[in-house]
């Protein structure tokens, strides 16, 4: 991880591990209301990272979204593994990264911006 924020955000699988509570998530590119800390802790709203490679995405206490990731750079590579047992591949930016606290936005027009804090 960068220990400032004068260089280019970077992360590697081992800084990643560990549940990442949602804090705040904006959509930059469309109209969706931007969420808040508070509305996202009522939805328990997080990503977890496991050291076997694996990632889930929580809201309301349920997997919304799970597979294997693959970190390098500013770039999380996510290969979900959907319920009809095929996949698809995404990509996280990584834009601000610390040991605590980590925002990464998607791109495309349903991009959004989401900033985590590690639990």
């Amino acid at each position: 991880f960068c220990p400032n924020l004068s260089c280019k955000p970077s992360v590697n699988s081992g800084g990643l591990y560990g549940k990442w509570d949602y804090t705040k998530i904006e959509h930059p590119n469309h109209d969706r209301p931007d969420m808040t800390a508070g509305e996202l802790k009522q939805h328990s709203a997080s990503v977890e990272f496991s050291k076997d490679s694996s990632f889930i995405i929580s809201w309301d206490g349920k997997p919304l979204s799970q597979g294997k990731f693959t970190a390098n750079g500013d770039k999380i590579r996510l290969n979900e593994k959907l319920p009809d047992g095929s996949t698809r591949s995404y990509e996280f930016y990584i834009t601000k990264a610390s040991t605590t606290e980590i925002t990464f936005e998607t791109k495309g027009s349903e991009s959004s911006k989401v900033t985590a804090v590690k639990e």
